[in-house]
Parts: structure tokens; sequence; C-alpha cells
């Protein structure tokens, strides 16, 4: 992550773990990296942090929560709670 400020930080740590789970069958990491983007810009959105925000702390949204799910994936069982 970028340089982030800990209302950011705390809100971003806090929704990679209520957000970023265990996904057993999951068909396609692209979508999921895509409906997931939408949730996190929504819900910054709702406690007062904009997208431009979100984004000057974790670069690009989409590659951030990619590497986020890179954490959690295990090559034979899958993605795993992170």
């Amino acid at each position: 992550m970028s340089t982030m400020n800990s209302k950011i930080e705390e809100f971003v740590t806090g929704w990679k773990s209520d957000n970023i789970h265990n996904m057993p069958g999951l068909e396609s990491l692209h979508d999921e990296i895509a409906r997931l983007t939408k949730k996190l810009i929504e819900d910054a959105a709702k406690v007062g942090i904009t997208e431009i925000e979100l984004s000057r702390s974790v670069g690009d949204i989409g590659d951030f929560l990619a590497h986020a799910y890179e954490n959690v994936h295990d090559p034979e069982e899958g993605f795993r709670d992170a």
C-alpha cells in the first residue's frame, strides 16, 4: 500500500477482513474482483472516503484486491480465509 492515513488504513484493513474470504467454487476471479472493487468504493464512500483518496492510498484498487486474493489462495485447496 502507498502512504495511507490511519482512517483509510483502519477502514481498508477491516474491510479486507470482512470481505476477502474463502471462495470454494469461485469460477471467475476477474468477476469477483470487479464486484469487490465496486463494493469497496461504495463502502468507503459511506464512511466519507472518496475513490480518489482510496486510490491514493492503495494504488490501483483492482490490483490491490487481486493481491489480497493471492494472499488467501492455496493452489491445492483454493481460497482460504484471510
